[in-house]
């Protein structure tokens, strides 16, 4: 069950349940998935800002 290296809480229970799984095993809160695409975009967002920032000096 712990198999994984990062753990995560269920908000639903406060179980604290494998780091790839997709539903809690105690009641059955389903874990949306991750959106790994929304997180890059935003580094890119904000390297583009500082880039901006920094070529206004």
């Amino acid at each position: 069950m712990f198999g994984s290296e990062k753990n995560k809480e269920c908000p639903s229970c406060a179980l604290e349940v494998a780091g790839d799984e997709e539903v809690c095993p105690y009641c059955g809160y389903e874990f949306p998935p991750e959106q790994k695409g929304l997180a890059v975009m935003a580094w890119i967002f904000l390297l583009l800002i500082l880039l901006w920032l920094f070529t206004r000096l």
